[in-house]
C-alpha cells in the first residue's frame, strides 16, 4: 500500500509540475504581452504628442492667416474709400470731345458689405424723342441699379440719344443750357 501511495504521490507531483510549467509559460506570455503593451502605449503617446504639436502649429498658422486677411480687407476698404474721395466729378463742358467721365461698372453692384456682386446685364435705353416718360423711368432705374453718381447721369444719357432727341440736346448745349 505504501507503494501505491508513493506512486499516487509521484503522479500527483508530476501533475503539479506540469501545471506549474503551464502556469510559468502563461505567466511569461502575460509578462511579454504587458511589455509589448507598454511599448505600444509609449509609441501611441509619442504619436499623440506629435499630433498635438502639429495641430497647435496649424492653429497658429490659421490665426495668422485670419489676421492677415482682416488686415488686407481693411487695407482694401481704405483704398476704396481713398479712391472714392480722390475721384472728383468732372464738369460738363460744351465741347463733347473734351468731356471725360468715369463710366459706371456694368454688371456689378455692391452688397451691404461693399463687395461687388454679379447682376444680370441691363442695357441703358436709347431715346429718339418718343415716349419720354417711359425712357426717363427706365433710365432712372438703370442709374439706381448701377449706383451712378448724380453728376454722371446727364453725360451717360447723352450717349444714348438718337435722331431729333440728340439734335435737340446738342442745340441746347450750344446755347449754353
Amino acid at each position: 500500500m505504501s507503494e501505491t501511495r508513493s506512486k499516487a504521490q509521484e503522479e500527483h507531483l508530476k501533475k503539479i509540475d506540469r501545471e506549474m510549467g503551464e502556469l510559468s509559460a502563461a505567466y511569461r506570455t502575460v509578462i511579454n504581452k504587458l511589455e509589448s503593451s507598454d511599448l505600444t502605449l509609449k509609441v501611441l503617446e509619442n504619436r499623440q504628442e506629435k499630433i498635438e504639436n502639429i495641430v497647435s502649429d496649424i492653429n497658429k498658422k490659421y490665426e495668422t492667416s485670419v489676421a492677415m486677411m482682416a488686415q488686407i480687407s481693411g487695407n482694401m476698404k481704405e483704398g476704396k474709400d481713398k479712391q472714392a474721395e480722390s475721384s472728383a466729378p468732372q464738369t460738363r463742358s460744351g465741347n463733347f470731345g473734351s468731356n471725360r467721365m468715369r463710366t459706371p461698372q456694368i454688371n456689378q453692384a455692391r452688397d451691404d458689405n461693399g463687395n461687388r456682386t454679379k447682376m444680370p446685364k441691363i442695357d441703358f435705353p436709347y431715346f429718339n424723342g418718343e415716349g419720354p416718360r417711359e425712357w426717363v423711368r427706365k433710365a432712372m432705374k438703370y442709374f439706381q441699379l448701377h449706383q451712378v453718381a448724380e453728376e454722371m447721369k446727364v453725360g451717360i444719357a447723352e450717349m444714348y440719344l438718337k435722331g431729333k432727341a440728340d439734335i435737340w440736346f446738342h442745340a441746347g448745349a450750344d446755347l449754353g443750357y
